[in-house]
């Protein structure tokens, strides 16, 4: 039983990867062998100069690979090995991080087809954290999340975590100190877990 954290910040430490770690820990307490992949210590790249290679068997007639060299593969090789995925999206300017936006976009680079990418991904057991308060565009960046996985085979367990409903600033990192957000987190780690018991 794998369980793979993902955390799209900017920045090294912050929200995200505490409310990530927070979660995964209380499923390797379940017996889950646990991993993060914090964005910040990976290269992800936006799709760009390229010729639509991943287009290129309808185009050309042949398989063309992405020109595009960065650690969106491999990040996307440890979720097909996943058996639950948590995202840790926050909220920039609006909308969801750009790290966040560059990943999903590079899918069908990756993932040659989208019956594939609903076999290998969305089968799995997906949660997300989303930051950001909803003036500042926290809503946009849930919904986004939302509707990036609209097709998972089972419902996406997701929570908004505003740092205002808790008097707390977004940018100091420090959600993750108040005891609501942490009882929130474990409501997700329980729905998670209850997903994941209906899919065995």
């Amino acid at each position: 039983m794998n369980a793979l954290g993902i955390a799209f910040s900017a920045r090294k430490r912050g929200n995200c990867l505490n409310c990530i770690e927070y979660v995964l820990t209380k499923l390797k307490e379940q017996g889950f062998k646990t991993e993060i992949v914090n964005a910040y210590d990976s290269e992800i790249k936006p799709c760009s100069h390229c010729n639509y290679e991943c287009f290129a068997q309808r185009l050309r007639g042949k398989d063309e690979k992405c020109p595009i060299q960065d650690d969106t593969p491999k990040i996307y090789a440890k979720m097909k090995e996943a058996d639950i995925i948590v995202l840790a999206v926050p909220t920039y300017g609006g909308k969801a991080s750009s790290l966040y936006c560059a990943f999903t976009e590079r899918t069908q680079g990756i993932i040659k087809s989208y019956e594939e990418f609903k076999n290998t991904i969305l089968n799995k057991i997906i949660a997300s954290i989303v930051i950001g308060n909803i003036p500042a565009g926290g809503d946009l960046t849930y919904h986004t999340v939302i509707l990036d996985h609209k097709d998972c085979k089972h419902p996406l367990q997701s929570v908004l975590l505003q740092a205002a409903e808790y008097g707390k600033g977004s940018i100091y990192g420090n959600l993750i100190e108040d005891e609501r957000v942490r009882e929130r987190l474990d409501n997700l780690v329980k729905s998670i877990l209850k997903a994941w018991k209906r899919k065995r």
